[in-house]
């Protein structure tokens, strides 16, 4: 109920504020990248990293711990406070990020662009991934129907396209740092698969690389304040009140009435 009510918030709301913000996102980010588009950089790694072999990071691999997140929490984890915690960095990654902000910055990401926009700014990134890994993975599958259903102002479950900010990193954000509060030592680990999620999202065409950085920041700066905020609140109720000596013999004293 919960994925199908925020694919049918993501499908609605292009209707309601259409696509705007791609020609200052795609301009930022080329300006942010030393003025080249960071796809371009991407593919040039894919020379000396096969990149093009973790498109299936991207869909399947996400896909288990990004949906079955609360169930490791429900199932995996007795710490009640914890699980509150991430409970609501689940939902902040996927309403806040992926509903809230990204009606904010209405985006369609660089796959999209020339469609809504016209022109040719990403027609190099359309080669790319015609002839690439990308074709011959799920995400091309994917990508047509996104902009199918789109089109036709369908609804179908895991549809509906926005590029600012990413709901692929913001999840993964939550479920690596879930993994570094539970065992430090899978930190490298952690690291690595938001790395690549993060580097995926821009070879695929579906986000601006500074999609992927503002997710990023904000779930970071959420899972800070509702650290400390717990914190605290550990604080306050290991301290115990101290009573006046007197008062506490005269408690003593004090029977109750029968």
């Amino acid at each position: 109920m919960f994925h199908l009510a925020f694919t049918m918030v993501k499908t609605t709301f292009p209707f309601v504020v259409p696509f705007y913000a791609d020609p200052f996102l795609a301009d930022f980010d080329r300006w942010l990248h030393g003025r080249v588009d960071p796809w371009v950089h991407v593919y040039a790694w894919d020379n000396v990293i096969p990149i093009g072999s973790w498109v299936s990071t991207y869909m399947s691999v996400w896909f288990v711990p990004a949906l079955a997140f609360p169930l490791i929490l429900c199932f995996l984890d007795n710490d009640a406070q914890r699980v509150r915690r991430y409970s609501i960095l689940y939902i902040l990654a996927w309403v806040f990020i992926g509903n809230v902000l990204a009606t904010i910055g209405s985006s369609v990401g660089p796959v999209y662009y020339d469609r809504v926009f016209g022109g040719d700014r990403f027609a190099e990134l359309q080669e790319a991934l015609a002839n690439g890994a990308v074709s011959m993975s799920a995400v091309a599958s994917v990508q047509d129907l996104l902009w199918r259903v789109y089109e036709e102002r369908g609804q179908a479950l895991g549809s509906g396209i926005s590029a600012f900010p990413s709901v692929h990193v913001s999840t993964t954000v939550v479920f690596c740092l879930y993994l570094v509060e539970r065992a430090k030592l899978l930190a490298p680990f952690a690291a690595l698969y938001l790395a690549k999620i993060l580097v995926m999202s821009v070879y695929t065409g579906y986000h601006y690389a500074i999609d992927g950085y503002v997710s990023i920041l904000v779930m970071v700066a959420a899972w800070a304040w509702l650290s400390r905020r717990a914190s605290r609140r550990d604080c306050s109720t290991d301290e115990k009140p101290v009573l006046d000596p007197a008062l506490s013999a005269c408690s003593n004293l004090v029977s109750p009435a029968e």
